[in-house]
């Protein structure tokens, strides 16, 4: 690839729409995580555009189903999963799949998937995007050295936060002009109403993958501070993980069992949101979670670390509120806060739903579609 392609410029906004194209989206697996669910949502977008648009993984997933109810193809590639690391047997196989589909552009997601499509596209005429999700702040010095690679050979990279944006260019030495900012959004219309059986009852709510840098743990210890002074409040921790089995037994050691419900996986996420009072996110690392801005969609205040790419998305004081990191203190003061003043709490929401409804899902997939065309376009020439 290059140097010359790399600079090439997109169209401006509002350019008119490019005529739909055959894009490849690559993303690790079609699992329930943040990730996956863009990667879905933007497939379907670009489906119902006529934009001829084939999803590839190394496994499939929960999000398959609503891929195949859209009618996009989706191909998998291994019999096991690629998270965050290297496969030579994925290489080669969406190598092969590049070279059947000869897709106008590869878009690829993740750390093994980016990997992955840079030795799939080399020697060929097709740009490739790489969306940054993530910061990686698990990446050791051999991970860093791939992603660095990926970068390079990347036509353009797309960053989900204006703090990825930030490392790529002064971590990676990505040049400022292969980066744009492009903060997620959510496709899912918001639901109407409360979802909660108990409307008696204040509901705080986190979502999201139950992992270490989620910080579960800390939202279990501000639970405690916050059922203190305000007892009849409820807690639903909404999603899956490794971390589940030690968490709910976390949970009842701090007296919290009939306070805390784990719910697991949810197909119906903004219905759920619909239902809370106040939407936790006391993540220690996150890019830019479609949770918060569904949340935000349905008119939630959110209270969130203000780590990665949630300050991008949550106004402190205007759709909700920052904390630091790690704090149960600092989280629990925050919920009690909103908990114990709806109006305030209703102010923030109403922000919030204003500023979800100004970063709309069709945009994102408009600058989309208009990326893959200007470099579609100069691979050709």
């Amino acid at each position: 690839m290059t140097g010359s392609r790399l600079r090439t410029p997109v169209p401006p906004p509002g350019a008119g729409p490019p005529p739909p194209l055959p894009v490849l989206l690559v993303v690790d697996s079609l699992d329930c995580g943040a990730a996956e669910r863009y990667v879905a949502d933007l497939a379907v977008a670009l489906r119902r555009r006529g934009w001829p648009v084939h999803v590839a993984c190394s496994v499939g997933g929960v999000r398959a189903a609503c891929l195949a109810a859209a009618g996009v193809p989706v191909t998998v590639l291994l019999d096991e999963p690629v998270e965050r690391r290297l496969s030579g047997r994925y290489e080669r196989a969406l190598k092969q799949l590049v070279a059947d589909l000869r897709p106008a552009v590869v878009h690829a997601h993740l750390f093994a998937s980016a990997a992955a499509a840079v030795h799939a596209v080399r020697g060929r005429p097709v740009p490739l995007v790489v969306t940054e999700h993530t910061e990686g702040p698990w990446r050791d010095r051999r991970a860093r050295a791939v992603r660095g690679l990926v970068y390079r050979h990347a036509d353009r990279v797309v960053a989900l936060s204006s703090a990825i944006r930030d490392l790529l260019v002064t971590g990676y030495g990505v040049a400022p002009e292969r980066v744009e900012v492009l903060l997620p959004t959510t496709a899912a219309p918001p639901a109407g109403g409360r979802a909660t059986p108990d409307p008696g009852r204040p509901v705080v709510g986190l979502v999201g993958r139950l992992v270490p840098e989620q910080g579960v743990d800390v939202f279990l210890r501000a639970a405690v501070l916050v059922s203190a002074v305000v007892p009849q409040v409820r807690f639903l921790v909404v999603g899956d993980g490794p971390l589940r089995p030690d968490l709910e037994h976390r949970a009842a050691v701090l007296g919290l069992a009939d306070a805390v419900t784990f719910t697991g996986y949810r197909s119906d996420v903004p219905h759920v949101l619909a239902g809370l009072d106040v939407l936790a996110v006391p993540s220690r690392f996150d890019g830019s979670p479609l949770a918060v801005c569904e949340a935000m969609a349905a008119g939630v205040p959110v209270v969130a670390s203000r780590v990665g790419g949630l300050p991008d998305l949550v106004e402190d004081g205007g759709s909700g509120l920052l904390v630091r990191p790690g704090e149960a203190e600092d989280l629990a003061r925050a919920l009690v806060s909103l908990l114990l003043d709806p109006e305030a709490a209703r102010r923030l929401g109403a922000r919030g739903r204003r500023l979800a409804a100004s970063r709309s899902h069709e945009r994102l997939v408009d600058r989309m579609t208009q990326l893959y065309a200007g470099l579609a376009g100069a691979a050709a020439r």
